[in-house]
């Protein structure tokens, strides 16, 4: 066989070997764009819950500074109850010493 027919069959397999190739550089390509895109939505949520963590955390600071407000006006009702309380027992010490006087 010469060198001439040798160059005759190898060309076909040549071609086809690039074709192929050429497919799998396409389609790497391919795939190299879906996991930069699923990178890209991965990195938007992690963003996203680290904002909900942040936002999660405010909440708590602030429910525990409503619950220290809720013992403070607790404290002041506790109070004012025990006022209204004595005033009761006075208007009623007043009240029947009224009565008596009649």
């Amino acid at each position: 066989m010469t060198a001439d027919q040798r160059l005759d069959q190898l060309e076909p397999l040549v071609s086809q070997t690039l074709a192929v190739a050429d497919r799998h550089t396409t389609q790497l390509k391919q795939i190299i764009g879906i996991v930069s895109q699923q990178s890209d939505d991965i990195q938007f949520v992690l963003r996203e819950i680290i904002e909900v963590k942040q936002d999660i955390g405010e909440l708590k600071q602030g429910m525990v500074a409503l619950s220290e407000v809720q013992k403070t006006t607790n404290s002041r009702l506790d109070v004012v109850d025990a006022s209204i309380s004595g005033l009761d027992t006075k208007l009623d010490r007043i009240l029947g010493l009224l009565d008596a006087d009649k």
